[in-house]
């Protein structure tokens, strides 16, 4: 971005130019824009950058810095039309009657007083209530005792099969559904629980949340990873922030429709993208990978994919300040979502000859000029990553964009609001093990509760997430 008016400008000389050559004249109020463009978003910037050094000079006085407050003002009709907008899914409500599970019926019959005597029976007419029972089931053993003087030996009764400890494996994969899925901090917890019934401190809470099965839900997520890179032919991969022992740390996810895989980690280098799937410092993984276009994502797989929504994104981060800059901005961007269309449902029905087509309309669509040079600059930029954006057309299978790792992030971003991160690697493999099963879980469809149950009961009767994922991904279709 320019920071200061050309040197042309400055010394152009209005008797110079023939002001009756249209095209001269256009040529030099499209430069004039374009200048007072860059400058504008330079002094925006100047502005925020005078706020900042502002409001650190009054922190270090011990005073709060200028409060944020978001805009009131609703979006414009014209803005740039959004992915939510532009691809709005029909919605409709589905019958909730058929998926509600009958615990008891009751037989409820008419006074036969008020029948009169030609009234027949017609059956019954169905009404389902809905209703749950939050009550404790604390249990007292009394274990019968024997005791043997010529064996100088006491004999006692054996507790039943599952129970062990204080606390029953029901409860303790409740304290982990209300941590994980409800979002409940574990002081809320504490207070639910003893409000119920239960006795109970907060660091028997914390070893639940952190030490109980550790080694069992730390295979869980080696196996989920092991099965989703297995049977899938490609996986999505994004990073957010996240304090660990209250310094920076990175949560990355590695997923895509049928598993999600959490680790956090000191640093987002492409060594760490590497460690956690096990590649060695000069290999690449044969699976097709899609992300942003971060840099620490180059050099990893022998196949890399980028997002279109990203791409997009860096478009809409232009906001020029001329109506006239703003025009032109939409309707390219028009052009890219018609021409991501087209992309989408080459996926549906790949064709070579489309494909081949396909690639001379980015190469035109992606050539084109319009006179706003931070978005020529834009366009000559995404020409560049014409392999990775294409990437679709050889391997019709991937997605276009990387929204699967985006919603799966969502949650750690959410937990870290709520409790800014872990405290200890206790926590750390727990937050990793725990959200790589939920999310895990939500894709298989199966029950996170009752997944949980399963593994704290050591009973294992449920099928294995990883099982699952090897199941439904042959149900997936394949594109050659």
């Amino acid at each position: 971005m320019a920071t200061s008016i050309p040197k042309e400008i400055i010394t152009f000389d209005p008797k110079g130019i023939d002001f009756g050559d249209s095209e001269a004249v256009k040529a030099l109020i499209l430069k004039l824009l374009n200048i007072i463009e860059s400058q504008a978003q330079f002094n925006e910037e100047l502005q925020n950058e005078n706020q900042s050094l502002k409001d650190e000079i009054n922190r270090l006085k011990g005073e709060k810095g200028k409060p944020k407050f978001l805009p009131k003002t609703a979006e414009k009709e014209d803005d740039i039309p959004s992915l939510k907008a532009e691809r709005k899914k029909n919605w409709r409500k589905s019958a909730k009657k058929s998926r509600i599970k009958i615990d008891r019926t009751e037989h409820r019959r008419v006074n036969r007083k008020i029948l009169p005597p030609d009234a027949e029976n017609k059956g019954y007419r169905s009404v389902v209530v809905q209703n749950i029972k939050f009550t404790t089931d604390n249990v007292e053993y009394k274990l019968e005792r024997f005791y043997s003087h010529a064996e100088n030996k006491l004999y006692e009764a054996e507790l039943p099969e599952g129970v062990h400890g204080e606390f029953e494996d029901d409860l303790k994969a409740f304290v982990v559904y209300l941590y994980y899925a409800c979002r409940v901090t574990e002081n809320k917890i504490k207070r639910i629980l003893e409000e119920s019934g239960i006795v109970i401190s907060a660091g028997e809470i914390s070893n639940i949340l952190t030490q109980e099965k550790k080694e069992e839900l730390t295979e869980e997520k080696v196996e989920i990873l092991k099965a989703g890179l297995e049977y899938s032919n490609y996986f999505h991969t994004d990073d957010t922030g996240l304090k660990h022992k209250g310094k920076s740390h990175h949560i990355h996810v590695i997923c895509n429709e049928l598993f999600s895989a959490f680790f956090i980690t000191p640093k987002k280098d492409r060594a760490t993208i590497k460690s956690i799937l096990g590649l060695e410092k000069d290999e690449k993984t044969d699976k097709i990978m899609i992300s942003d276009d971060a840099r620490q994502y180059l050099g990893i797989a022998i196949y890399h994919a980028l997002c279109w929504i990203h791409e997009i994104r860096l478009y809409k981060k232009l906001n020029p300040l001329i109506d006239y800059h703003r025009i032109q901005l939409l309707a390219f961007l028009t052009r890219v979502w018609a021409f991501y269309d087209l992309l989408d449902r080459f996926r549906e029905n790949p064709d070579e000859e489309e494909k081949e087509r396909l690639e001379t309309e980015f190469d035109e669509l992606f050539s084109t000029e319009t006179g706003y040079e931070e978005l020529d600059k834009r366009i000559a930029l995404t020409k560049k990553k014409k392999e990775e954006l294409l990437l679709v057309l050889r391997f019709p299978e991937i997605p276009l964009h990387n929204n699967p790792a985006e919603l799966a992030l969502r949650e750690p971003v959410v937990k870290r609001k709520i409790s800014n991160g872990t405290r200890s690697e206790d926590g750390k493999a727990a937050w990793e093990n725990l959200m790589s099963v939920q999310d895990t879980c939500r894709k298989q469809g199966v029950g996170f509760f009752d997944y949980i149950k399963d593994i704290f009961s050591g009973k294992r009767a449920m099928t294995r997430l990883a099982h699952l994922i090897s199941q439904n991904a042959s149900l997936k279709p394949t594109f050659y």
